[in-house]
């Protein structure tokens, strides 16, 4: 996993806990309901947790369904980017390079949407484990928390108040 190939190394991403998810996202290594009736394991349905309305898939859950679309509809409208349209998880760890964006708000860009799919995994397995049914609102002030605490610690040199952070001005 190691040198210049490895799909590691795109993720480019601070906290161990969020690269090693997007990582398993990327390779499709997340244990979805599909995942595991790959693996021989019984689930009781295979309805995403969500909408149960389709197939619980790493797709469904960061792109198809209508929670995360709701997420990646505000995330672009704060971050002033046209329609964050993404169909894989592969366009996820990509999206970034097409953009638009240069530096360090390409870089923050990148944050956020691994920040965005890390929350959106832990608010399937709240409704999951505990039944806590998902607000896209609450989700994408996490995000927004989450990705100011994230920028504070690894920008040193571009720190932003949170008034500036919640307008999405870098600069």
């Amino acid at each position: 996993m190691r040198g210049p190939q490895s799909s590691v190394g795109r993720f480019g991403f601070r906290w161990s806990k969020c690269n090693i998810f997007m990582w398993r996202a990327y390779l499709d290594r997340l244990p979805t309901k599909m995942a595991l009736l790959r693996r021989n394991i019984t689930v009781d349905n295979q309805s995403c947790a969500w909408c149960e309305s389709n197939e619980e898939t790493i797709e469904h859950i960061l792109t198809g369904c209508g929670i995360s679309a709701g997420i990646w509809n505000a995330l672009s409208r704060w971050c002033r980017f046209p329609g964050m349209f993404v169909f894989h998880a592969h366009d996820l760890v990509e999206m970034h390079e097409h953009c638009g964006a240069f530096g360090i708000k390409k870089m923050v860009l990148h944050g956020i949407i691994i920040i965005a799919c890390w929350r959106m995994w832990r608010a399937r397995n709240e409704k999951k484990f505990s039944n806590k049914d998902p607000n896209v609102v609450e989700m994408v002030a996490d995000i927004k928390t989450l990705g100011f605490l994230w920028y504070k610690d690894r920008f040193k040199q571009g720190v932003v108040d949170w008034d500036r952070w919640c307008t999405f001005d870098l600069l």
